[in-house]
Formats: C-alpha cells, sequence, structure tokens
C-alpha cells in the first residue's frame, strides 16, 4: 500500500559534488584570469606552465558535467500531466481540509470542461505523485506554499506574510488570482524549474569552461578581453551558489508531502490514493493546496526517479 511522507528534494548523485566543482574551477580560473590581465608581460611564459595541466583537468570535469546534464534533461523530458489545485483560500471558500483536496482531485477526472484532463483506457497502468500542503491558519501556510510554489514555478502560490496574518480573509483573497483546478500536458522540466534551471546551469558551465585548443591564443589578446572572461566565470561562480542554495532551500522544505501511488486504471489509482496510509494530519479545519503529476506508469519511472518518491 502507498503511503504519505514527508517530502525532501533528493539530489541527484552525482550533482553536488559537480556544482563545487564546477563553481570551484570558475572561481579558480575568475580569479587566474584577473591576475593575468595585469600579466601581461609574463602572460607568455605562464601558458606555457600551465596550459597541458589545466587543459587536462578541464576535460576531466566537463565529461563528468556533460555526462550529468545528459542525465538529468533525461528525466525532465519525461511527459506529464500536471494538476494544481491552489485550494480554498485562493477562491474565497472555506477551509475543508485533504478530503475537499482529494475531492476535487477525483472530480478532476471527470470534468468534461478540461480537454487537457488525463484519459486513458481502462486498466491501463498509471501512476501519480501528489504534493499536498496545507494549516488550520493562513499565516502558518506562507513557508509551505512558497516551497510548493518554487518546486513547481508557481508564484501567484506565494502568500504575503502580513496578508497571510491578516484577519480579513476576504481582502485577503483580493488580492490572489483565483485558478480551477485544471489538468495540462507538460514536460516535467516545463513544471519544475529549480531542477530545469539545474541542467541549465550546468550547460553554462561546459560552454564557458571548455578547453580552448590553445589557452596561449586566448590569453595572449588584450587585457580588456581577459578582464571579461574573467568577470564572466565570476557570474557563473555566483549563478552556480545561487542555484544551489534554491535547491538546498527545497531540500529541506518543512510542511510539504507527497505520494506516490499506482493503479491499474484511473477507478482504481483514485482508490489506492484515497486509501493511501500516513495521511497528513490536515482535517476539515485545514486550509490545504496541492499538486499532481500523473502519467502512464511505463513513462512515469523518471519522475519518481526524480522526486524520490
Amino acid at each position: 500500500m502507498s503511503s504519505w511522507k514527508e517530502f525532501n528534494l533528493p539530489m541527484i548523485p552525482g550533482v553536488p559534488e559537480a556544482m563545487d566543482a564546477a563553481g570551484q574551477a570558475a572561481g579558480t580560473l575568475s580569479a587566474l584570469l584577473e591576475v593575468l590581465a595585469g600579466l601581461l608581460d609574463t602572460l607568455a611564459g605562464l601558458v606555457s606552465m600551465m596550459s597541458d595541466p589545466v587543459s587536462a583537468a578541464m576535460s576531466a570535469l566537463l565529461a563528468i558535467i556533460q555526462e550529468l546534464v545528459d542525465q538529468v534533461n533525461g528525466l525532465l523530458n519525461a511527459g506529464v500531466y500536471f494538476y494544481l489545485d491552489k485550494g480554498p483560500y485562493f477562491v474565497g471558500g472555506q477551509p475543508d481540509g485533504m478530503v475537499g483536496f482529494l475531492s476535487r482531485w477525483e472530480a478532476s477526472f471527470e470534468d468534461p470542461g478540461d480537454s487537457h484532463r488525463p484519459q486513458y483506457e481502462e486498466g491501463q497502468p498509471v501512476s501519480a505523485m501528489l504534493f499536498v500542503v496545507g494549516a488550520t491558519e493562513p499565516s502558518e501556510l506562507v513557508n509551505p506554499l512558497r516551497s510548493l510554489g518554487t518546486l513547481f514555478g508557481v508564484p501567484a502560490l506565494e502568500l504575503d506574510e502580513e496578508i497571510a496574518g491578516a484577519e480579513d480573509l476576504p481582502a485577503a483573497i483580493e488580492q490572489t488570482l483565483p485558478t480551477p483546478p485544471d489538468w495540462s500536458s507538460v514536460k516535467a522540466g516545463d513544471v519544475l524549474p529549480p531542477i530545469a534551471g539545474l541542467t541549465e546551469m550546468l550547460e553554462r558551465v561546459v560552454g564557458m569552461l571548455a578547453v580552448p585548443a590553445s589557452y596561449g591564443a586566448m590569453l595572449e589578446s588584450l587585457a580588456q578581453v581577459i578582464s571579461d572572461k574573467a568577470a564572466a566565470l565570476g557570474t557563473i561562480a555566483d549563478d552556480i551558489q545561487a542555484v544551489v542554495d534554491q535547491l538546498e532551500a527545497l531540500v529541506e522544505a518543512q510542511g510539504l508531502y507527497v505520494l506516490h501511488a499506482e493503479g491499474d486504471g484511473m477507478a482504481d489509482l483514485i482508490e489506492n490514493v484515497k486509501n493511501a496510509g500516513s495521511p497528513p494530519d490536515l482535517g476539515d479545519e485545514a486550509w490545504v493546496a496541492g499538486v499532481c503529476l500523473l502519467g502512464a506508469t511505463g513513462e512515469f519511472g523518471p519522475v519518481v526517479e526524480l522526486l524520490g518518491g
């Protein structure tokens, strides 16, 4: 039987080490080029001494990074159905807990007005991951909603802390954008921007650290060219740290729950979700919002692997 659990974004094996190495390499080369920019008189000698070892080290690092880029891109290209239910808070309704959330989720499969809803043949194996957050007080929703919004790139889920703590709920609702719980057909990378951003950053690293045929040919140009390269590498190092910080925040996310469930057909899947063990303690007085990713079981494996389901 499937069970709910607290969500912690797993880091893909090898990525932390590669990101750290890439950031250090970018920072080191940036500092090195800044020095070289002011040492044009001795540049040729320095280049001749360090060209071969630098090339070998960078080539090895780039091979590792490229392998990770290919791996993560393969996961992000998985096709999924995406469902977002912002919950009653955002549409002026009353809190209805997990029961209300699951009722809306179940009803979404029979919504004739939603042309993008999942439609599979009876008995076809399907797989889903549901992510929910909830709280009995709107102020307690701020951080869980921020984690959910960051993971799936839904900025409208972020609540201003003052708004979330306000007693005047209607006034708070007026400052939000109601969205009905509808489905869309997407690639995993479309709805997981932090992880997609990770691959974009790694690809930038590959491009910026690619070793030219001759470092001498690059470094013998004007000092300004060298300085520009140093500045670009320094920016790369800062950007890498920003991506790492965002991912680490999701790894440590609190109040976000996930369920991976499978079934032979939609009816079986729905039943398995409703009967899943260890459900979050979010009763009828709780405001609950959530996301569902769904696909044919044979195609859904990469998404489960990516999100540690």
